[in-house]
């Protein structure tokens, strides 16, 4: 009896061993990951689908197909997403000054808004006119490869401040603002987006100035890009 009991005494050991093993061993992950979100999202992945995520013992991103599936998306994997897409527009342009940024980009319910700047110190267009700058097409290309690669939808506005002055007759705020979300599309199209993903155009001339900010002021003359997540 006694020798059956000191058996039996002893196989705990084992078990508490392996127990404390695997704890360290999830200490040891959840200690590497804790500042590497997409190592995460991988290793996520790979349990839900065991035989994606990990090749030749490297962690890689699991695919998703854009426009598949996006349904069955979780909220969270969908900003997360919106997310990345943001970050790799903002690298497209650097500034040292937050107040003069070219553009702005904010994640929306299902996709992002981009706002683009005509600012007078690095315009996108030629003054009262809807002809791109050099500047205004070296933005519009690289968005144009990111837009397609992650096929977005777009929706292109234009909008300029109440103090534009075109001296032209029969070419006022409605017809630049116009010119200038067509002019966009054209030089988008002209890069990689296929024109498909374009759904609309609308010139608001100077009807929608940004929240606080006063209609004479140049941060209203802007083109707006809406892009939402395919279904």
């Amino acid at each position: 009896m006694g020798k059956k009991a000191a058996h039996h005494g002893g196989a705990w050991k084992v078990a508490y061993a392996d127990f404390v093993t695997a704890m360290m061993a999830l200490f040891i992950v959840l200690w590497i990951i804790k500042d590497r979100p997409e190592m995460a999202e991988n290793i996520a992945a790979s349990f839900r689908k065991p035989l994606v995520g990990f090749k030749g013992g490297e962690i890689k991103e699991e695919v998703k197909d854009p426009g598949v599936d996006q349904e069955n998306l979780t909220n969270k994997e969908q900003v997360d997403r919106l997310q990345r897409i943001a970050a790799e527009m903002q690298k497209i342009i650097s500034t040292d000054d937050p107040e003069e940024a070219p553009m702005e980009v904010s994640i929306t319910g299902d996709g992002l808004t981009v706002n683009l700047f005509d600012r007078s110190k690095r315009p996108l267009f030629e003054k009262d006119s809807a002809e791109l700058t050099k500047w205004g097409n070296f933005i519009f290309e690289g968005l144009s490869w990111i837009i397609e690669r992650k096929k977005l939808a777009v929706l292109i506005e234009g909008h300029v401040s109440s103090m534009t002055g075109l001296g032209k007759p029969n070419f006022g705020p409605w017809e630049l603002s116009s010119a200038r979300a067509n002019s966009s599309r054209k030089s988008l199209i002209s890069y990689a987006l296929e024109p498909k993903l374009v759904t609309r155009l609308s010139g608001y001339g100077d009807s929608q100035p940004l929240p606080g900010v006063e209609l004479s002021s140049e941060k209203n003359q802007r083109i707006t890009l809406k892009l939402t997540l395919l279904k």
